[in-house]
């Protein structure tokens, strides 16, 4: 991974308004692709949340434009680090998180997702209050302020199977983030998985799984180690406390169109399943889902939903292919 690191002169103790002792000791990560506007209105967002500019890290990951330059001269006071070729998230994201080793904890935020509700750093931190939770999400909110589901279950046989019959749909909310999407986030709880939109990890849980499993190039890197987490005996905990609003694919969207994004979860979700599972209840789970998935695209393309349709069988088909593939290494 070729690379260029670029250190501020100086950096400051603390951020505008005031930031607690623990806001020094984090370290933040923000992974720009090519979208410095968005990076640039992140970064701003967190500082003005009273997190110090030189523990926020902007990663500039392969951009072909101008974002490194633009990044340096809009963020002066934040460490950047300039990979020379799109490595993915989960490699970008690592490389930033080494620039501040021995973090309290490392937060991670999609350049493409904005403090909400001021607050909600400091609100993250306090809930590794708990000593045995090891990573805490917020409460994401789409731009028209609505929610937008990031909690997921782990997907076991047993979960794959109410998924795939639709019986996930009937269980009431108070089950849901165990065995469903359908959950109303509206209270602060253990949880079983989580996109990292705003995901704030421990910094011993960080040391102890490695960072993000670098097996995919992009998606799932998140729930992999929400998963390897609680294998360690830690909480994976969401609080109503901090809210980020999420553009959502704001960056990956200029890339790659809802298709290929679909075909790339799959794939990403079969790495996942096959790395952290015993191979013969990951096959299980696998077929289930894969199953699971065929009703949806036939209802779409019968119904005449061409993009929904479209989107379906492009799931299956990166399913598919990533289930041929070799087993990944063992977590």
């Amino acid at each position: 991974m070729t690379s260029k690191l670029d250190r501020p002169a100086s950096t400051p103790a603390a951020a505008a308004g005031g930031a607690g002792g623990a806001l020094d000791e984090l370290a933040a990560v923000v992974v720009n692709w090519g979208t410095a506007e968005l990076t640039i209105r992140c970064v701003r967002a967190l500082v003005a949340d009273g997190v110090p500019p030189g523990r926020v890290v902007v990663v500039d990951n392969g951009s072909e434009d101008d974002s490194h330059a633009r990044l340096r001269r809009e963020l002066p006071e934040c460490p950047h680090l300039r990979i020379e070729k799109n490595v993915g998230y989960a490699r970008a994201a690592n490389a930033g998180a080494r620039l501040l080793p021995g973090a309290s904890a490392y937060l991670f935020v999609n350049n493409d997702a904005f403090v909400h509700r001021p607050g909600s750093v400091p609100a993250l931190v306090a809930s590794l209050g708990d000593a045995s939770v090891g990573i805490v999400v917020a409460r994401i909110l789409n731009e028209d302020l609505t929610l937008q589901r990031q909690t997921v279950p782990i997907r076991t046989p047993a979960v794959a199977l109410a998924l795939a019959t639709g019986f996930a749909w009937l269980v009431p909310n108070r089950w849901q983030p165990r065995w469903g999407w359908r959950w109303d986030h509206s209270v602060s709880r253990e949880i079983p998985a989580s996109g990292a939109v705003a995901m704030l990890v421990r910094g011993e849980t960080w040391e102890r799984l490695g960072g993000f499993a670098e097996l995919a190039w992009l998606y799932g890197e998140d729930l992999d180690l929400c998963w390897r987490a609680r294998n360690l005996g830690q909480k994976v905990w969401f609080t109503t406390e901090a809210e980020f609003v999420h553009l959502e694919a704001g960056s990956t969207r200029k890339h790659y169109d809802h298709v290929k994004r679909a075909e790339l979860t799959a794939r990403a979700e079969v790495e996942i399943i096959r790395r952290n599972l015993p191979p013969l209840a990951s096959r299980v789970s696998l077929a289930l889902i894969g199953c699971g998935m065929v009703w949806p695209a036939v209802y779409h393309a019968l119904a005449g939903h061409r993009e929904a349709a479209a989107r379906s069988l492009a799931y299956l088909r990166g399913h598919l292919a990533a289930m041929r593939e070799p087993r990944p290494r063992a977590a």
